[in-house]
């Protein structure tokens, strides 16, 4: 694993790394003292590991995830001296909460922790792509579980604030994802985006309603209505000329 460490505190950057160097396999990529720092090493060295301090002067740790795209969150081991912002760190999906001072069980724990989910990510990375060089799968973390959903399973995917969701026969999925992101991974023979809120399997139509210019209320065979917006008319209309 790659690692970057971010604290105010250089005696207990010291700290962490001191750890770190006795953990085979992980390399320590970048140190930083504050958050807008933090931010800039994230997003240019693309580590697997933060280490994050939550208080930190100007931009805390909480600010750089919300300053960071989605898609470039890093998996997060939270380090604090105060036990008060656990639940908001679980928020972020972070990996663990540490306390200060570091007692060596706790981080040989979080480290446990982030290696199995690194570890995770990295098998579904692999089983992530098939011959056509699209998703075939997507990883949904449900509190500690990481469930497998198959994108041949997903009928229709709705934005859900900073979430999509994967809405299948048996039940819907939670994935923290843009609706872009999506639209760039799903093979676009199969899966049509039809609304800036809205992406529909394409064998799935049933029915196209025309409710004004280029606007369409599309029926899906699980019996759900999705509007088009015009935004996305060439998408639809390109798909609807090679049906016919």
């Amino acid at each position: 694993m790659r690692v970057l460490i971010v604290d105010d505190e250089p005696m207990a950057c010291r700290g962490v790394a001191a750890r770190l160097a006795k953990v085979a396999d992980v390399e320590i990529v970048g140190e930083c003292g504050d958050g807008l720092s933090a931010v800039d090493r994230i997003l240019a060295l693309a580590p697997d590991l933060v280490f994050l301090d939550v208080q930190m002067p100007g931009m805390d740790g909480f600010d750089v995830l919300r300053a960071l795209p989605r898609e470039r969150l890093p998996n997060v081991v939270f380090v604090t001296a105060y036990e008060d912002h656990a639940i908001q760190a679980f928020d972020f999906h972070a990996v663990d909460y540490v306390l200060k001072p570091i007692d060596d069980d706790r981080f040989a724990t979080a480290m446990e922790r982030a290696r199995r989910r690194h570890h995770a990510a990295g098998l579904l990375a692999l089983l992530d792509r098939h011959g056509t060089g699209y998703a075939s799968r997507f990883a949904v973390r449900t509190g500690s579980r990481i469930e497998v959903v198959l994108a041949d399973d997903v009928d229709w995917i709705a934005r859900s604030g900073d979430y999509a969701e994967l809405h299948t026969r048996a039940r819907t999925h939670l994935l923290r994802e843009t609706m872009g992101s999506l639209e760039q991974r799903l093979d676009p023979a199969a899966f049509l985006r039809i609304h800036r809120s809205r992406i529909v399997r394409a064998a799935c139509i049933r029915e196209l309603r025309s409710i004004d210019n280029r606007e369409y209320l599309v029926t899906l065979s699980d019996g759900s209505a999705h509007r088009s917006s015009r935004t996305f008319a060439d998408r639809l209309e390109r798909w609807l000329s090679a049906s016919g």
